[in-house]
């Protein structure tokens, strides 16, 4: 009996110091309120320009279309919706999140970053894949975390960032470059809980009425601050309030006056949202080449994605 005994107290220490070993849980606070809505832009939508992929043939080769610069895409017969910006609560949320188990992940294909805009929570996994057959460098430009810098020369290589080599700490935005490729860059933001979205484009969805929204759901009521990132546009906050169960509809809006001059050498073209008006738009750079005597790049629309293989 008292061997028993002893063996029972023994298991049931052993049990205790295991669970004390193990990291506590960290589910914050979840609700069931909802805000979405849609991110316009105030102004004139700038002038879109096309991806110059002249300098590498199989990345040229991969598009059937011309690309446009993803920072520059507005839809104009939409309301001046605006895809890519990146909608998060900045003020009003409590308690700690765990990162989820599915890791975030960026991927090379045709030599652009999908996806352009994302959002993470500190301390996920991120696996960066190389879908081209070509040579890449990945290279993070952080400041609040550690950044990284390197290559993928093959197809099919996944670098898959875990502990201290992924976005440890909160970060809006981080910007990722290709420094083989210079048109190429994608954005991430970190932040420390759930509660964020990335405004559709037409790589999301075919319904235009949808692009240019988002929506951040599980809210639990009370006040917040919303901060809308663009990396043309810069950045604008709204404050909401929801109460439990309610879906508030907002709508956003950025200012063309915060967009960058565009880059020198390159044709630009009055902005476009229907693809039937390329061939005047394509008159229009034809006749501005031959005046500088440079080489002119294809027009590209709102409405064309990028052509995979």
């Amino acid at each position: 009996m008292l061997r028993r005994q002893i063996c029972l107290f023994t298991l049931v220490g052993c049990i205790g110091l295991l669970v004390t070993a193990l990291p506590a849980a960290a589910d914050g606070p979840k609700g069931s309120a909802v805000i979405k809505g849609k991110v316009v832009l105030e102004g004139t939508p700038p002038k879109i320009q096309a991806l110059s992929m002249s300098g590498d043939a199989t990345c040229s080769a991969s598009h059937k279309k011309p690309v446009p610069s993803q920072g520059l895409i507005v839809y104009k017969q939409e309301g001046n919706a605006v895809p890519f910006a990146f909608v998060y609560v900045k003020k009003g949320v409590s308690g700690k999140y765990d990162p989820p188990e599915k890791p975030a992940e960026i991927d090379q294909i045709g030599c652009m970053y999908e996806p352009h805009v994302f959002g993470m929570i500190s301390g996920q996994e991120l696996n960066v894949l190389n879908s081209d057959p070509v040579n890449h460098n990945i290279h993070s430009l952080a400041k609040k975390n550690p950044a990284f810098n390197f290559a993928q020369p093959n197809k099919g290589m996944i670098k898959k960032l875990v502990g201290a080599e992924t976005f440890t700490k909160p970060e809006v935005m981080i910007k990722v470059k290709c420094d083989v490729h210079a048109w190429m860059s994608c954005y991430v933001g970190v932040l420390n809980h759930p509660f964020f979205d990335v405004t559709k484009s037409h790589f999301d969805t075919k319904d235009k009425a949808v692009r240019g929204t988002f929506e951040i759901a599980e809210l639990p009521a009370g006040d917040y601050e919303l901060e809308v990132w663009h990396e043309t546009f810069g950045t604008v906050t709204q404050k909401v309030s929801v109460k439990d169960g309610e879906s508030k509809e907002i709508e956003i809006k950025l200012s063309s006056k915060s967009a960058a001059a565009p880059p020198t050498r390159t044709v630009e073209l009055a902005s476009v949202s229907e693809a039937g008006e390329s061939a005047r738009a394509c008159c229009k750079m034809k006749a501005a080449a031959k005046a500088d005597g440079a080489e002119s790049e294809r027009v590209v629309t709102a409405s064309d994605p990028v052509t995979k293989k």
